[in-house]
């Protein structure tokens, strides 16, 4: 796991780290822009997200790929009979508290959270709703980060925390759900306020050829770098995210490709390196 320091009046010093800290925290709800989706990987459906506030142990997010339905109020295919929707359902357990910057794949395993990707969703009763990993779209799909009831939490979202819509030029923006590739903002998100992000970038995208795509935040964007030098605020932070000029491929062939987290977990602990032989210079 990494860790990336916010601040808004000092410079941000990025440093690697291999647990999270075991210190107690003070109990916090989970709100839109707690956290950040800035890693995907279509061919071995995983993600990343970067931890904008510290988020307390205990705290249970969901994640899910099934468009999100404002004509009918509820993410596609979500019912009491398919507790996972048309498309798929993962759970994060936090196990210890995660503080504000660190990166956490869903390809992760790690003390501090659990990750539940197989197993009955509370509240069914057969096979069709289960947990498992993201079986993202190469096309178009999207990812909402949200809290919801124990049983049946897809069919009944308390509160919604971030939206990414990953698209091509057939698909390249947040609208109604109709299919497994189209998907709308959520209540309580807005692309205003950078907590829905729709990629305009689509040349390294996936597309309807099968052809496969693996991309994150480049730690080295010009914005990004500033970021780190000057430090920022979390209102920064969510718009360096929310520009597709500050992403790219993570990776050139799906030949033993790593996760996004770990490519950029590479990223960040090289930038940790030299900025530490720039403070001792």
């Amino acid at each position: 796991m990494l860790t990336l320091s916010l601040t808004n009046n000092r410079a941000v010093t990025l440093f690697l780290i291999f647990s999270v800290l075991l210190t107690p925290k003070l109990h916090a709800t989970v709100t839109a822009s707690s956290l950040a989706i800035v890693g995907y990987d279509d061919s071995r459906d995983s993600f990343s997200f970067m931890a904008l506030d510290t988020l307390a142990a205990g705290e249970v997010i969901y994640f899910t790929n099934n468009g999100w339905s404002s004509s009918q109020g509820r993410f596609n295919g979500a019912d009491e009979s398919q507790g996972a929707g048309n498309e798929s359902l993962i759970k994060l357990t936090l196990n210890q508290s995660v503080t504000t910057g660190s990166v956490i794949s869903s390809s992760d395993t790690n003390s501090a959270w659990t990750w539940t990707n197989s197993g009955l969703v509370p509240g069914q009763t057969d096979g069709f709703g289960v947990f498992s990993n993201l079986a993202l779209q190469y096309e178009s799909d999207q990812i909402y980060a949200f809290q919801g009831l124990s049983d049946n939490p897809l069919l009944n979202p308390t509160h919604f925390i971030y939206a990414l819509h990953m698209g091509s030029a057939y698909y390249p923006g947040f609208s109604d759900s109709e299919d497994e590739l189209t998907g709308d903002v959520p209540p309580g998100l807005s692309e205003a306020a950078k907590t829905a992000f729709a990629h305009t970038n689509f040349s390294f995208h996936g597309d309807a050829d099968g052809n496969h795509s693996a991309w994150g935040l480049n730690m080295s964007s010009s914005e990004i770098q500033q970021l780190q030098v000057l430090g920022g605020s979390k209102s920064d932070w969510l718009n360096a995210i929310a520009n597709s000029n500050n992403w790219g491929p993570i990776i050139t062939s799906l030949d033993a490709a790593p996760e996004p987290a770990k490519t950029m977990l590479l990223l960040l602990g090289t930038i940790a390196l030299s900025s530490k032989r720039r403070r001792q210079s």
